[in-house]
């Protein structure tokens, strides 16, 4: 059986940590690790408007360019999820089950 949510989130958080990517004391450091979503989330657009979503990435693994920068973002959002102490299984089932209270589109237009 595969990893569950929390499993990967500390495995995420554990290869930052091993590699020097937390820095000592500085982990309420909201504000970088925000960036770095937005980061990601930016890479993933750039490469929808530059056509190259289901091109190969510029890394030597077999993946496109979307499922790399897809990979990169709920890295990002887990290793945070750690950092906050957060427990990822029930948040994401908790906010699921509301979303699917919602109202079509929630009052937003297409």
């Amino acid at each position: 059986m595969g990893k569950t949510l929390n499993e990967w989130a500390e495995a995420v958080w554990q290869n930052a940590e091993d590699h020097g990517f937390h820095n000592p004391g500085a982990n309420d450091n909201v504000a970088a690790w925000c960036a770095n979503l937005h980061g990601e989330v930016s890479e993933l657009w750039e490469a929808h408007r530059n056509g190259k979503l289901s091109e190969p990435c510029d890394k030597p693994i077999p993946i496109t360019c979307a499922e790399e920068e897809l990979g990169d973002i709920i890295i990002r959002a887990l290793d945070t999820a750690r950092q906050l102490s957060i427990d990822v299984e029930k948040v994401v089932q908790i906010k699921h089950e509301y979303n699917k209270s919602r109202p079509y589109l929630h009052g937003k237009k297409a």
